[in-house]
């Protein structure tokens, strides 16, 4: 029983974390693995790995969906888009294009998952709105999280 409400915790978080960044899925994977025992602390690493990628996910197809609904809609002209308006959206142009290829796409998406930078939040944002695959995403994302909250967890439980 223990194990099944740890497991769904475990997951929520982990969902909640990926789409608001004041639930830091780091520290909860931290503070968890203090308090449980060896074999607990690799189903709630896996747990709150999932649970980010669902949510990630969520995010990288929302971008997907706006870029389609925009792609239909016709453009309006503004008068004066503005310097940062117009700054972002090179900015955004230049993303895509880069995660356009596929060993670069999945190359950011794996450190920016491991390492945190570039934000994850910014990169599932961007390379939903790429050509990139949902199902090559969400397994890069994977990947990245499950290593980089073993290690936090490894090093909250004295093992690094």
């Amino acid at each position: 029983m223990m194990g099944d409400v740890l497991v769904l915790t475990a997951f929520v978080y982990g969902i909640g974390s990926a789409i608001i960044p004041i639930l830091n899925a780091e520290a909860y994977v931290a503070a968890t693995a203090l308090v449980l025992g060896n074999v607990d602390i690799v189903i709630m690493v896996v747990a709150v790995s999932v649970g980010t990628t669902v949510g990630k996910v969520v995010l990288f197809r929302g971008a997907r969906a706006g870029r389609e609904v925009a792609r239909k809609r016709p453009a309006r002209e503004r008068a004066d888009p503005g310097r940062i308006r117009v700054a972002l959206r090179r900015l955004a142009e230049i993303l895509i294009g880069w995660l356009e290829h596929p060993l670069r796409a999945v190359a950011t998406v794996f450190v920016s998952s491991f390492v945190g930078i570039p934000p994850l939040l910014a990169v599932a944002v961007v390379a939903g709105a790429s050509s990139m695959r949902t199902d090559v995403f969400a397994a890069a994302v994977f990947v990245g999280r499950t290593g980089r909250f073993a290690l936090i967890a490894l090093a909250a439980y004295g093992l690094v």
